[in-house]
């Protein structure tokens, strides 16, 4: 569909650890050139180097921002953020008679559908984009983000309970199908989008469940590995004392500079036969109903593993006592240790 001839709003949901930063990269890279084939984009300027342009809209709706956020926008405050008025200035450009807007933010929650469908025209066609992933895989990916930002510092055991028995406002519970269910029965559908088929080509399932063309001549970009590898994210659960923001920063530094040393690139999954079980318990009807709803019969796309026992598992306690991640963490903290000293040496000359 020629996005002009069928103006739209598109509301692409999430979740997040689905390819959403590329998703939202490439939809702001080039954004003249998308609004010359009927596709507008909008940016709040207070925002605008964030990627999801409905973020800041995400954020004022669920008044639980991450830490992420807190921390790039300390000027910000939640409180008083109006969505009325996000909505308002999001749509202010919008030529809703020839062409169809995106607004992009994996922090919007299922309880923010009916709020949404209060706020958005109801003039044009409003379609609900949601992309899933096997449960497993994405708690791997969504665990490791967590760890990476310091937004948490609790084992994966934890958070598979948190995700699985609360339901949360600042983290995604992926229960694909109340997520699907809240956004269908609100805006009268939902599209729902199964990453690991599309994963080579996100940006094109992301237009087609729009129900848009693909522009011609787009720039791409690259899609950075953002994921921590194994030592990495075990060096950042083994710090065992509480630290400030900025001395995270410098030993998250230290051990990636210690794995580049020593070629250490592998991810592995850190999720245990029983965790592994608590999500096939708590999960695997939900997915039953999504692809039952959806009249999908694939036996594969949502199925969880049932075993931690091949090589793409880490059992975190025997880790630790490897002696390659001895070896590692040795270079890390000595690469840590060298970085305090100098940082140190250059405060005394700057007072």
């Amino acid at each position: 569909m020629i996005a002009a001839s069928s103006p739209r709003i598109v509301l692409h949901v999430g979740a997040p650890k689905t390819a959403s930063t590329y998703l939202q990269r490439r939809l702001r890279a080039d954004p003249g050139h998308l609004r010359q084939h009927g596709i507008y984009v909008p940016v709040l300027p207070v925002v605008a180097e964030m990627a999801g342009n409905a973020k800041l809209l995400a954020t004022a709706l669920g008044q639980r921002p991450s830490l992420t956020f807190q921390r790039a926008f300390p000027e910000i405050n939640v409180s008083a953020l109006d969505p009325a008025k996000l909505v308002a200035e999001l749509l202010r450009d919008w030529r809703a008679d020839s062409e169809s807007v995106v607004l992009s933010a994996e922090n919007f929650r299922p309880h923010h559908a009916r709020r949404l469908r209060e706020l958005l025209p109801t003039t044009v066609p409003c379609i609900v984009v949601l992309f899933v992933r096997r449960q497993d895989r994405w708690i791997d990916s969504y665990f490791n983000q967590m760890v990476k930002t310091n937004e948490i510092s609790e084992d994966i055991s934890t958070f598979v309970a948190r995700l699985c028995d609360t339901d949360g406002e600042r983290l995604c519970r992926p229960d694909w199908y109340a997520n699907y269910e809240a956004w269908r029965d609100t805006f009268g559908s939902c599209k729902v989008v199964f990453y690991d088929e599309v994963a080579s080509d996100v940006f094109g399932a992301f237009i087609a469940a729009a129900g848009l063309e693909l522009v011609p001549d787009l720039i791409d970009i690259d899609r950075a590995q953002v994921s921590l590898n194994v030592y990495d994210l075990a060096y950042a659960l083994d710090l065992k004392t509480t630290i400030d923001y900025a001395d995270f920063l410098q030993r998250r530094a230290a051990s990636e500079k210690a794995s580049w040393r020593l070629g250490l690139d592998e991810t592995r999954s850190l999720l245990s036969n029983a965790d592994l079980e608590r999500l096939r318990n708590r999960f695997e009807a939900s997915n039953h109903r999504l692809m039952t709803a959806l009249g999908n019969n694939s036996p594969t796309l949502l199925r969880l593993d049932v075993s931690s026992d091949s090589d793409s598992y880490c059992d975190l306690k025997e880790f630790y006592a490897s002696e390659s991640y001895a070896r590692y963490r040795e270079l890390a903290d000595a690469i840590y240790t060298r970085h305090s000293r100098r940082h140190r040496f250059k405060a005394l000359f700057k007072r």
